[in-house]
């Protein structure tokens, strides 16, 4: 009889102690529902970013290509109009010298042609005199 109630007590007491709670079961898996729920939002933002990434335009390599050579020939204008502005500013400035210096001589000559008009007046008003002298006598 020992036998039988050992043999009926072992398998009953198996049996309900392999037997979880509803409370045990909520503790164990509420860690691992946390950690599911971060990774799919962190899933849902990679997804959103992907279809984000698929609507931007597709460069290839020739399009890359393109724009360095406008990039470099835009360049090369900016130098050649630079260097043209400056040819411009030498040559005006050279102009500007020679302006001034043909002022400074005209400036000269009637400085001279108004010597000459005094003179000119002098010697006039004297050849005046001297007819009138001659008139006289």
């Amino acid at each position: 009889m020992k036998r039988i109630v050992t043999a009926a007590v072992v398998p009953l007491l198996v049996l309900t102690g392999g037997c979880a709670t509803k409370t045990f079961v909520q503790e164990q898996t509420a860690p691992l529902a946390d950690r599911i729920g971060g990774l799919e939002k962190r899933l849902n933002t990679m997804e959103a970013q992907v279809a984000d990434l698929s609507k931007r335009p597709v460069v290839t390599p020739a399009d890359l290509d393109a724009a360095k050579r406008e990039n470099a020939d835009a360049r090369t204008q900016a130098q050649q109009a630079a260097q043209g502005a400056q040819k411009s500013a030498e040559a005006a400035s050279a102009a500007a010298t020679r302006a001034e210096t043909a002022a400074s001589k005209a400036d000269a000559a009637a400085t001279k042609a108004e010597g000459a008009a005094q003179q000119a007046e002098q010697s006039a008003g004297k050849s005046v005199k001297a007819f009138e002298l001659q008139q006289k006598k």
